[in-house]
């Protein structure tokens, strides 16, 4: 299973943005952070988790919990609810 994070970061707070993640490698330990390449400002986070419940307490951490995670809403297009969260479960084992 995954837990998707993503959210656009305008133009102007973009670089703000790129520093700050680079400056916190922790945040990102387990997981991936990702730009799109044919729309740069859209970020990605990609996180595996064992279960459903290990992807409830991550999303429950990335959206109300840490206040690292909070500092990026005054970035994100649209704040707190700028940040869109999925969790995914393959539906073909890998093999």
């Amino acid at each position: 299973m995954i837990l998707f994070c993503e959210y656009a970061i305008p133009e102007p707070n973009r670089e703000t943005f790129r520093s700050w993640a680079a400056a916190r490698p922790e945040l990102w330990q387990g997981g991936e952070l990702m730009e799109n390449v044919t729309q740069p400002g859209v970020f990605v986070e990609i996180w595996p988790v064992a279960d459903e419940s290990a992807a409830l307490r991550k999303q429950k951490e990335r959206l109300d919990g840490r206040s690292d995670w909070k500092q990026i809403e005054a970035w994100v297009k649209g704040g707190a609810e700028g940040v869109r969260v999925w969790t995914f479960r393959p539906i073909i084992p890998r093999g």
